[in-house]
């Protein structure tokens, strides 16, 4: 036995086991990453990130009996998939046996996640056998599997997550011999279906049970969640036995494009309101203008990246509803307006005029036109307007994508595809190209951050052509995505922070920042979260119009920085972001000189108020507080958009993905992480970006209260 596969190091005071990471499955996947024109960095951060979790998993050469449950925590469309894929290689490879894989709750899902698993392996039936509990009924027998073991090959298991599959799975672990094999489970979407949807009545329900009984049998294993939306398994009781002991953030490659690019501050350039006063797309008697210009935009885009020289899939997805029967009404309204424009677009590449056509064109040349004024480089419309006519032409039939159909055989035969669906293009489902999103679909009343989330299958590896990319969507839709950019990023942040103090994922502090009364973290029937008055984060949500009172607001900050002069330093992050700071000040002193004179916008959620049931909750609580004083990008300043409420876009500067630039910038929010035991009040200086009318910056508050103050402070906040 090589002695370097068996060395026990220590890390943050655990062991951990060595892991080999040059085997001959991290071989066969590495091969078809480099297949898919993944770059060798991207392909060794991966297994570098396969190699950290297998880490955290029972080590089969020297554990009898030991299981673990974790979580690894990705982004929406970010590639999870070849990431837990090349964990499952390297658990082969350190000698781990089987792998069950919960592939999902539809079919059409179990069926892509077989598919993408025997496409990456492309392994000798010899050395690795992948079967399904839906395909290989004949074969989910212990007799069978034992076998397989016996002769050396290793073997994936992949179920359905509904509990008659799952159970065929218990029955083979049955056999005392099989369940002492090394065994890893992956859970695809961990936080949908596996959970116990009926923890409040203390029961369970029939797919957790399942779950939970596979745990019970097997001796040697490790439970592992796959989701990008963890809301529901980090807020289960600790006690569940799905509560992960663990947990691992996998953070995307520099290509990637999610909440920040799409809802960020620039979110006004790809995201498209459509009007209140249009008539719903889902009304049998009339058709919106918005889902031609919608239609316009994805052509246009199209032949853009055409005449680039980008040959790759264009595709457009829209998303009414999750009811099967509203499908049909739009794909039927969608193929009429297609068989026109269809028609129209042949007899004008025919050299023929029709006067029909000018209706199309003036959709065609006001998406180019909007292209051209959110600044995207392209040559002029008479250069492209055949090629976007052969496009037209060329396009696919409505592809219907829920479980009456699955369209991605079809999909296959053309270049420029357009998708209607629902519930089966939330979760698992990628669509290649996709550039043009058209979504009106929402919960009635109060929605769930997680199942929300899941239906941005615009994010994604764009980078290349996200300046075509657009998602045409309603003000409150837009709004929700804004809010969970910022519960996403401090989601991230909290755990980040939890992590780099040693913490383990169990003791992680539940609290995250979710400033919306119309959206929920997760089922109410899974796990249940009470609202906070105070989180890490509590940001000035509103602008100062009041020029006077902005002014007065300046010449008291001024006099307080005078004051303190001579402990104030500069903090310069690569030449970009120069910061001003004051360290270790008394909060107490600060709310009294300081901030009970300021002048705040009406309903902002900071204000005098707000500063004094801090002090209150800090006092009561015999918290010594201090506190230090930021202003931030104190020379150059910053724009942000404003709303007409007066409401400020995101007021954080968000994070530099890519670490290596020398430009990187760790985002505002991240300051706290060099001293996150101390207060921290940053001082943004705002301007509106989309205000040409207001010429003047107005101070604007961030405060940071330490977790372990926050969760003292809530309790009291909670009384008065």
């Amino acid at each position: 036995m090589n002695q370097n596969n068996i060395i026990m190091k220590l890390k943050n005071n655990k062991e951990v086991w060595s892991i080999k990471t040059d085997g001959f499955f991290r071989k066969q996947i590495e091969n078809q990453l480099y297949n898919d024109d993944i770059p060798s960095e991207a392909v060794d951060d991966i297994f570098n990130n396969a190699a950290d979790i297998l880490n955290e998993c029972p080590n089969p050469l020297f554990e009898s009996e030991s299981n673990k449950t974790g979580i690894v925590i990705g982004k929406v469309q970010s590639g999870k998939t070849s990431n837990f894929i090349s964990l499952i290689a390297l658990s082969f490879d350190n000698n781990y046996k089987i792998c069950i894989v919960f592939g999902g709750n539809k079919n059409n899902l179990l069926d892509q996640n077989k598919k993408r698993l025997e496409n990456s392996f492309q392994v000798d039936p010899e050395k690795l056998v992948i079967i399904t509990t839906k395909d290989n009924a004949s074969l989910m027998n212990a007799h069978v599997i034992q076998q397989f073991l016996d002769e050396g090959r290793k073997v994936i298991i992949v179920s359905l997550k509904h509990p008659k599959h799952i159970n065929v799975i218990n029955n083979i672990f049955a056999n005392s011999n099989l369940c002492d094999y090394p065994t890893l489970i992956i859970d695809d979407e961990g936080d949908q279906a596996t959970l116990n949807t009926r923890t409040f009545t203390n029961s369970m329900s029939s797919t957790y049970r399942a779950a939970i009984e596979l745990k019970n049998r097997l001796k040697v294993h490790c439970f592992l969640s796959i989701t990008a939306t963890p809301q529901a398994n980090i807020l289960i009781e600790t006690v569940d036995m799905l509560s992960p002991d663990f947990g691992k953030l996998v953070y995307p490659g520099n290509d990637y494009c999610g909440l920040q690019e799409f809802h960020g501050d620039n979110q006004d350039r790809y995201i498209k309101v459509i009007p209140d006063e249009e008539p719903n797309l889902l009304d049998i008697n009339s058709t919106p203008t918005s889902i031609y210009s919608a239609l316009a935009s994805f052509f246009v885009g199209g032949a853009i990246r055409r005449y680039r020289g980008d040959h790759k899939n264009h595709a457009m997805l829209i998303h009414p509803s999750q009811k099967k029967y509203d499908h049909r009404v739009v794909v039927s309204k969608i193929e009429n307006i297609m068989e026109r424009w269809k028609m129209q677009a042949a007899i004008k590449l025919q050299g023929n005029n029709d006067i029909s056509y000018r209706t199309l064109r003036n959709f065609l040349f006001k998406a180019y036109e909007e292209f051209k004024n959110d600044g995207v480089q392209m040559p002029e419309f008479s250069d492209i307007e055949f090629v976007i006519l052969d496009i037209i032409t060329k396009c696919s039939p409505v592809h219907l994508c829920n479980s009456d159909e699955d369209a991605s055989e079809n999909s296959k035969l053309y270049k420029y595809n357009i998708f209607v669906g629902g519930n089966m293009v939330e979760r698992g489902i990628t669509i290649k190209g996709l550039a043009v999103t058209y979504i009106t679909r929402r919960a009635r009343g109060v929605s769930n951050v997680d199942n929300t989330e899941q239906r941005a299958r615009w994010f994604g590896y764009k980078r290349s052509y996200l300046d075509v990319c657009r998602v045409y969507t309603t003000e409150i839709i837009k709004r929700e995505f804004s809010i969970i950019l910022e519960h996403d990023e401090d989601l991230w942040a909290s755990i980040e922070r939890a992590q780099e103090k040693g913490l383990q994922f169990k003791e992680i502090p539940r609290i995250f920042i979710l400033a919306s009364d119309i959206l929920n973290l997760t089922r109410r029937n899974v796990a249940r979260a009470e609202r906070f008055r105070f989180t890490e984060w509590i940001k000035q949500d509103k602008f100062l119009f009041d020029k006077t009172q902005c002014f007065a607001n300046h010449e008291l900050i001024l006099a307080f920085r005078k004051a303190n002069e001579k402990i104030i330093k500069d903090e310069i992050h690569n030449g970009v972001n120069i910061h001003r700071t004051m360290r270790n000040l008394d909060f107490f002193q600060l709310n009294q000189r300081l901030l009970q004179n300021f002048y705040f916008p009406i309903d902002s959620r900071v204000d005098k108020h707000f500063f004094n049931k801090v002090e209150y909750a800090l006092k009561k609580s015999k918290i010594n507080a201090m506190i230090d004083v930021f202003w931030i990008r104190d020379i150059s300043h910053e724009t942000r958009a404003i709303d007409e409420n007066g409401r400020i876009n995101q007021l954080f500067q968000g994070r530099n993905p890519n670490v290596n630039s020398p430009t990187f910038y760790m985002g505002d929010n991240a300051l706290a992480t060099q001293r996150p035991e101390v207060m921290q009040l940053q001082i943004h200086y705002v301007k509106p970006s989309n205000r040409s009318d207001i010429d003047h910056y107005s101070p604007t508050f961030a405060l940071y209260i330490p977790q372990d103050y926050s969760e003292q402070m809530t309790r009291l906040i909670g009384k008065i």
